[in-house]
């Protein structure tokens, strides 16, 4: 007796659920994609499209230099006798740097300014006799050549004690001093190098593909590793003519701007270039993985519409660079595609994101970093 109560009430309950099943049904929607079933949508990555800085950018290192080095020599041998500057002084055009040892050339100027002493004399004195037909034309072209001889004596000798006094030749600073106080130098020997820091650059080299859309003037970044995160202002200064020969590198010159520079930039610190190349600001792009093709001028997208369904849309791209391709016809600001794997996708299949491609840093998507080159 107590079996069949069981089976009486399995069998109401039965009959029960088959008269509710359409209204649960009905409830659900008819498409099936009521609350129950959404674990159905299948899981993308998905990329809300804006315009974007598609540039190229070429980062490329080297150090800091005056925009002019020079060095000063010595003019003649000799012992150094007197030392006026050091590393680091600021100098001036005219300026005595250094002395040496001149006791013997400055004898010779006293003795060629007695000798012309007494040419200018006896000079003197003939051209007066002759003034008085007392003298000869023989003895007055004599006396006045002697004179013109021991005059350019004393300009000889007065010349090579000034050899002595080693000058700056310019506006500077001092960078290297070769040279100290006692030193026996001979002629043409470096006592010292001069840097105009007025004007410091740095000079990179760029690859002719990049260098041919370059142009003096253009404004450039540049980043010093002394000054950590810190960009200054520079801007291209002149181009090279030729390519070095072992690298095919082209040298850019690129100045450094220092007007607003609140701290003292250094010769020799390492600095950072960053060029901006093929110029595309405000371009439509998607992740290149997003891009399918159906045929050999056939490229598509999958777009995911209003009701999260995909949807095909052909479209016309342009350059692609790293991992972005342009967007030339097809698609508009604020279409969602599939960013990523749509290999194994179809269209008016149900979706839902999971995930987002391309979060952006400083106005550029994290994955573009990459188009950086560092040389």
């Amino acid at each position: 007796m107590y079996m069949l109560n069981i089976m009486k009430h399995s069998v109401a309950s039965f009959f029960v659920f088959i008269l509710l099943l359409p209204f649960v049904q009905a409830c659900s929607g008819e498409d099936g994609r009521g609350s129950g079933d959404a674990p159905s949508a299948t899981p993308v990555a998905g990329y809300r499209l804006e315009p974007m800085d598609l540039s190229r950018h070429i980062l490329i290192s080297s150090q800091v230099e005056p925009v002019t080095v020079s060095h000063i020599a010595a003019r003649m041998s000799g012992l150094i006798t007197e030392l006026h500057v050091q590393e680091g002084d600021a100098v001036r055009s005219g300026d005595l740097l250094a002395r040496l040892d001149v006791e013997e050339e400055t004898a010779e100027l006293r003795r060629a300014e007695a000798q012309l002493e007494y040419a200018q004399a006896r000079y003197q004195r003939i051209r007066e006799l002759r003034e008085r037909d007392a003298e000869s034309a023989a003895a007055y072209e004599e006396a006045r050549t002697g004179k013109q001889v021991a005059q350019n004596e004393v300009d000889l000798w007065r010349t090579r004690v000034g050899l002595g006094e080693v000058r700056a030749h310019k506006n500077g600073v001092i960078t290297t001093k070769f040279v100290e106080s006692g030193d026996a130098v001979s002629s043409n020997e470096r006592l010292f190098r001069l840097a105009d820091v007025t004007t410091l650059v740095t000079r990179i080299g760029v690859a002719e593909r990049d260098v041919v859309q370059l142009e003096p003037g253009d404004p450039v970044t540049v980043r010093i590793d002394a000054f950590s995160g810190r960009d200054f202002r520079g801007s291209i200064r002149r181009i090279f003519p030729a390519a070095e020969d072992e690298s095919r590198l082209i040298t850019v010159e690129v100045e450094i701007d220092q007007d607003e520079a609140d701290v003292h930039i250094r010769p020799g610190y390492l600095a950072r270039v960053r060029l901006t190349t093929d110029h595309r600001p405000g371009v439509l792009t998607v992740p290149s993985e997003s891009l399918l093709a159906s045929g050999r001028d056939e490229t598509f997208v999958y777009i995911i519409d209003e009701k999260d369904e995909l949807k095909r849309m052909d479209v016309e791209t342009g350059i692609s660079r790293r991992n972005w391709t342009e967007i030339r016809a097809g698609l508009e600001p604020g279409d969602v595609v599939v960013g990523a794997n749509p290999t194994n996708l179809q269209e008016d299949l149900y979706v839902r994101v999971t995930r987002w491609v391309g979060e952006r840093v400083d106005g550029m998507p994290a994955t573009m970093d990459n188009d950086l080159s560092s040389r």
